[in-house]
Order: structure tokens, then sequence, then C-alpha cells
């Protein structure tokens, strides 16, 4: 039986959308922990990291807001997912805002030695620099700085350098980017798959970026922000997407990836349960999570379980 280490990072200082810092909360009272058990994985709740309200703190650098509070945060996070990993188990990070992705990613990258390929699920690049942001905000560089671009001391934590190479990155589901991180993406070739890309070859060439990440690297680390997903499925999400991905779309790939048997951690982010509507986007999260991991949960799966003959 799979060890899943929940780690909740309730962390809203990346960016200026509230209400994801209950999101770990939420889930949990949403039962998480049993949804996951009950797909046979065996889970190990690790609580909170701590994270110093906004109202106590400076936003220092209009470039880099919340820069320190964000890089301690995301040492601490660095390290559990790290220490999950090294021991063999799966890492699952519950935000919080995606700037947490930065210490998850860098944590489990240097307990296997840089043998990770990330596979990237976003409305967003999130591939700004203090450079080229127009906000300051965090939570659009952290892909860059997991990639060695942008402000040293983000690059720079948990170990100095890049955590992940821009040949072992899988972009998807890119639909508002900006011009400096259309720009990274054409400089580096990066692997990407933006929902043009959808709508004008529909799903296959995504499902073949994962096979071909796959067999490149030993081992995968997936990043779900939920506004990847179309509101009519993920009214949850921090910023509601009215053109992202469908219930079938982000399903099927989530299944692709789960097939794959090399994922050893996944991070949810950007659940606002404010503006969820029936749990819906909770329980789509959890849902995600099993599939990532090549397990199964879904409302079918409870049919089943429901009616089971004696």
């Amino acid at each position: 039986m799979s060890i899943t280490t929940l780690i909740g990072a309730p962390l809203d200082l990346g960016g200026a959308s509230l209400g994801v810092d209950i999101a770990p909360q939420t889930l949990r009272d949403h039962h998480i922990a049993e949804k996951l058990e009950s797909t046979g994985l065996s889970i190990q709740d690790n609580g909170d990291i701590a994270i110093t309200p906004r109202d106590q703190l400076q936003p220092g650098n209009p470039h880099l807001k919340y820069a320190d509070e964000i890089i301690r945060v995301n040492e601490q996070l660095a390290q559990q997912t790290h220490d999950a990993v090294k021991a063999g188990q799966l890492a699952t990070v519950l935000g919080g805002d995606h700037a947490v992705c930065l210490g998850a990613v860098a944590g489990a990258s240097v307990a296997l030695n840089g043998e990770l390929g990330l596979i990237y699920l976003d409305a967003h690049g999130d591939m700004n620099t203090d450079k080229t942001s127009l906000t300051g905000n965090i939570h659009g560089m952290h892909l860059a700085s997991l990639m060695g671009f942008g402000a040293r001391e983000l690059v720079d934590v948990f170990g100095k350098g890049a955590k992940i190479q821009t040949g072992n990155l899988v972009h998807i589901g890119g639909a508002d980017l900006d011009e400096a991180e259309k720009q990274l993406m054409s400089q580096q070739n990066l692997h990407t798959f933006t929902m043009f890309d959808l709508l004008t070859s529909n799903l296959s060439p995504a499902l073949q970026l994962i096979d071909d990440l796959a067999s490149r690297v030993k081992h995968l680390w997936v990043s779900l922000d939920l506004d990847c997903i179309d509101e009519v499925y993920a009214p949850g999400a921090g910023m509601p997407n009215k053109k992202g991905l469908t219930y079938r779309e982000i399903a099927t790939i989530a299944e692709r990836i789960g097939s794959t048997n090399k994922v050893v951690g996944v991070d949810v982010v950007e659940y606002n349960p404010h503006q969820d509507v029936d749990s819906k986007t909770a329980e789509l999260s959890i849902e995600l999570i099993a599939t990532f991991y090549g397990k199964s949960y879904s409302w079918y799966t409870n049919y089943l379980a429901k009616n089971q003959s004696a």
C-alpha cells in the first residue's frame, strides 16, 4: 500500500486572490483522507505549515511582494516534501496559492537528485520574473524560478540553481499568457499545449507530450492549478476560467498521467472554497489527485461501493 503524505500549505501571499488560505482545511473537512484511503492509499497527514497573516507583514520589494515569508514557507515545505519523497512516500501538497509549487517541486527534485519531470496544468504561464511581472505577485514567477530564471532568492530555494530542466517540463492548458512568458517558451523551446492547440488539434498531442516526458524521466510531479478547468466544473478556482478544460478532458489527461506509474507527488492549488458550488471543486480535486496516482475515485466508484451485493 502506497503511503501518501498530506502537507497543507495555506499560503495566500503569492497573489491578490484571497480565500485560498482555507483550502487545505476545507479539503480535510470534505474527508480527503478517507476518500483517498478508499482507493488503496494509506494517508499520513502532516498538518499545515504555519503562515504569517498578511496583515502582520509588509509587501517589501514591489517586484517580489512578500518574498521573505514566501521563501520561508517554501523552504519548510521543500523539507517536508523532500523527506516524504526520500522515504519512498507520495507527497500531496494542498495549497494555498500556486507559489507553493516552488517548495514542493524543489524538495522532490533534491530528493531525487534532479531526476524529475514536471507536468504543469494551468491557464497561466507562471513564467514571469521580477523583471517582467506587471504585478510583482510571486505566484506568477515560481515556474520560471524552478527552471533557473529570475530572482536568485527564488531560484535558490532549497538549494542553488534550477530544480527542473527546461526539457523536462510539460505545460498544459495555457490560455492567458503574457508576452514575456510566450518569449521564454519560444526561446527555450518548452513543451507546451495551449487551449488554442486543443481547439485546433484535439487532445492527442497533449497525451503524446505526457508519454514522451514519461519516457525521458524516472519520476513525475504534477502541479494542478484548478483554473485550468472550466468554471462549469471548477467554480471554486481562485480565478474561475470560462474557457478551460472540460471534465472529460482533464479526466483523460489525469488518467494518462496516472497510467505512467511514475508520479511521486502532486500539488493542488488556487482552490477558493468561498466560490465553490455544492463542493463540486473540492470533490473534483480529490478525484484528480487519486487519478494522478493511478487510482480510481469518482461518483461511479462511490456508486459501486454503495451498491455492492452482500
